[in-house]
């Protein structure tokens, strides 16, 4: 085998793919630059041909030289084969096998020879290996279970994860022609009465309390992800700290238990000056993070202090201090180390794990030990449990109160893409993580690719080494309180785009995960959680994935905006969205529909120079939308939802723009698509978006606030009417 033969077989094992057509129909083909970089990135530094060879043989043995998978995931749908990779002569000789089941039952049984069925071969340092299939008994419960293969004195031990034919889907589902809808918002965006300059997990009851009655039956929500307390200006929930635990700011201070008894912070905030500080938080047009923050941790820290005093640990009898011992023994290790990471920032100034002493910088090295042995960083890391027990806390009583109000699905959350690298989850575990960076080629949303600074989760040590465990860790957290679960950026469960670290899109390509283990792990915790799952598959879209991802039970994402004929542009009509779906007007990363109409966001881009300066290029852009308001008033005029005579004025009055965004909302509500939401800004007639790809500190990303008070929303009579008109075309039957 020569050296490319041999470089060549080496990326298709791990997983490098050779070739990606973009969104524009252009083929790029994976150099061998770029192969070599992301194998680097693997933890496979290739240097001579010799090492080419070395890493290919070892991948070879890691995966023939086993007799079992590390992790083995098996479907409900089909035979629940277990591959088996024993050596020629062992399969001549009877094999004893053992299935310690997650319920606690234990199964057993012997293999003859005859029971076992040859698929192919292999010869693995002189040895030759063979590959049978063991299928399991159909008794087999649902779950995590430990399978051990023995002949002889040896044997060998592995997991199984037996998994649902698909996802959850709830029973309104398969009912013919029903079809539900709710509210999406964003949590920070939020004003109340009495907030702290941020929408909060209370701020969230009062919006499920006031769309009792409407017809929604969830609320979506962005990303909860733990950001960055000593950083707050850190505010993409799409580039979180964490995956796994909640952002503190979300905590309504005033509604944790220890608020009425503690009377420093009942002192500390009826000062003038906090008084002050307050109302300036809560007047802004934007969430002034480092405001919010300094007034919530200054007062949470005082509760903290109440919580140790009036419920001390070594009372087994008090209720409070034995439900946050409940919750930091359920939260075990990783969030301990959360929390312990917390607190090491503090020690840092702020400063993120990179930029630490070397010594710090490795979880369960004797530095980082002896820091958390240290009675005053022990304090802290309480203080940080002790955050995110209150936010879990808050977060459930907002769960139930969408039951309550008779929001059948309930919440509706976001699972962002990745993490940001200098945040906790990398820290946690540097060794499941890959030295590159995420992104997308170029597609409707950048014609220069995309680079979201993530970095992807390394498959050769996904399964093997980590046993899928940050993944489920990951999707056990997000559905967590949820009725629903939009995964951002699905396609990542097939590959995802990665770019080496100093190079940009252009010198980035794909690599693929191990897609029927990670869906059959979604579909078992959604069933556990009886969470349904929406896939964001905007952009680049593989052949026939969309088709998968609906035999999966994984419903499509589906953009008012982008849902074209490609031929001529012309809006597809209600009836074609496909069922499997969930229909929106626009997402976070595009105008509003009043912003879209108005152009807002041609005009914001040419200001902040984010398109090209010259008069052509403007004319081109401009051009364009004219041509979107005139496609979209045809296809609003075809279900006879606005008049011909409807103005295509840049500008509307409020009337017509009214008009507009409720057509709009009823042309989704009349799609076959079994679940619609509605953007809160567009029920408010907001012309701005929560944020605009391609800047940082340019433009207000994240921190927009609703125009309105969520108290006004129950009684404001535009919607009000949008609830009623949607309802009665949801109601409608679809022809599909």
């Amino acid at each position: 085998m020569d050296e490319s033969e041999t470089l060549s077989r080496l990326a298709a094992l791990v997983g490098i793919e050779p070739v990606y057509w973009d969104i524009f129909g252009h083929r790029h083909e994976t150099d061998e630059d770029t192969r070599l970089l992301l194998m680097s990135a693997m933890g496979l530094p290739i240097d001579t041909p010799d090492t080419a060879r070395e890493h290919l043989q070892a991948l070879e043995e890691r995966t023939w030289g086993r007799w079992l998978r590390f992790v083995t995931v098996v479907r409900r749908c089909r035979p629940m084969a277990v591959p088996l990779y024993l050596p020629a002569d062992v399969t001549r000789r009877p094999i004893f096998w053992n299935l310690s089941a997650e319920d606690g039952r234990v199964l057993k049984g012997r293999l003859g020879p005859e029971a076992l069925k040859d698929h192919e071969s292999c010869v693995i340092a002189g040895k030759k290996i063979v590959r049978l299939q063991f299928i399991l008994p159909e008794e087999v419960c649902d779950g995590y279970h430990t399978l051990t293969i023995q002949e002889g004195k040896e044997s060998v031990r592995g997991n199984v994860v037996v998994a649902p034919a698909a996802s959850y889907l709830p029973a309104w589902f398969s009912r013919a022609q029903e079809r539900r809808w709710g509210v999406a918002c964003h949590l920070y965006a939020l004003r109340s009465e009495k907030d702290w300059g941020i929408g909060d997990f209370t701020t969230l009851v009062q919006l499920a309390t006031a769309l009792t009655g409407s017809g929604a039956t969830c609320i979506g929500l962005n990303p909860l992800h733990a950001l960055f307390p000593q950083n707050p200006l850190h505010c993409s929930p799409y580039s979180p700290s964490s995956r796994l635990f909640l952002n503190p700011l979300y905590i309504d201070v005033s509604a944790v238990p220890e608020f009425e008894e503690c009377d420093r912070a009942s002192r500390r905030i009826r000062t003038a000056q906090f008084k002050k500080r307050l109302e300036q938080a809560r007047a802004t047009t934007y969430v002034d993070y480092p405001a919010v923050a300094a007034l919530k941790f200054e007062v949470l820290v005082l509760l903290h202090a109440c919580f140790e005093s009036l419920h001390p640990a070594g009372h087994p009898a008090d209720k409070r201090r034995r439900a946050f011992q409940l919750f930091c023994q359920e939260g075990g290790e990783p969030l301990y180390r959360f929390a312990l990471y917390q607190a090491l920032v503090e020690a840092h100034k702020g400063l993120g794990w990179p930029d630490w002493p070397v010594e710090f910088q490795t979880p369960n090295s004797a530095a980082v030990l002896a820091f958390a042995r240290d009675k005053a960083h022990a304090k802290r890391i309480a203080y940080h449990l002790y955050l995110q027990w209150e936010a879990d806390r808050q977060l459930c009583a907002a769960a139930h109160r969408c039951t309550d109000s008779g929001l059948s699905v309930g919440l509706y959350r976001d699972l962002a893409v990745g993490v940001d690298s200098a945040g906790a989850d990398v820290w946690s575990h540097k060794e499941t993580f890959a030295a590159a960076r995420v992104g997308a080629p170029p597609d409707q949303f950048n014609a220069q690719g995309q680079d979201w600074g993530s970095p992807p989760l390394n498959p050769l040590r996904l399964q093997e080494e980590n046993g899928y465990a940050d993944f489920i860790a990951v999707l056990r957290a997000n559905m967590r309180h949820a009725g629903a679960l939009r995964i951002d950026h699905v396609m990542a469960l097939l590959h995802l785009f990665w770019i080496p670290l100093g190079g940009n899109p252009s010198t980035g390509a794909y690599v693929g995960y191990p897609l029927e283990d990670l869906l059959g792990i979604v579909a078992l915790e959604s069933h556990r959680h009886q969470c349904m799952v929406i896939g964001e598959d905007l952009g680049t879209v593989p052949p026939a994935f969309r088709d998968h991802m609906t035999a999966e039970g994984i419903l499509s994402y589906r953009v008012l905006m982008f849902e074209r004929w490609p031929d001529n542009n012309f809006f597809k009509r209600p009836n074609i969205y496909p069922p499997s779906a969930l229909a929106i007007a626009s997402t976070h990363d595009l105008p509003t529909v009043a912003g879209h109409w108005y152009g807002t966001d041609i005009t914001l881009k040419q200001r902040l120079n984010l398109v090209s300066a010259e008069k052509s290029a403007a004319a081109l852009a401009l051009a364009e939308r004219d041509s979107d308001r005139r496609l979209l008033r045809a296809a609003l005029v075809d279900q006879h939802l606005i008049e011909q005579s409807f103005p295509l004025d840049s500008t509307l009055d409020e009337e017509n723009l009214q008009t507009l965004v409720l057509a709009v909302h009823r042309f989704l509500a009349r799609s076959a698509s079994r679940l619609m939401l509605v953007n809160l800004d567009d029920l408010l007639l907001e012309t701005t978006q929560l944020n605009l790809p391609g800047t940082i500190d340019e433009y207000p990303n994240w921190r927009r606030k609703i125009l309105q008070l969520v108290e006004c929303v129950r009684t404001n009579p535009y919607i009000r009417a949008s609830a009623a008109a949607i309802n009665a075309d949801r109601s409608t039957a679809v022809e599909y």
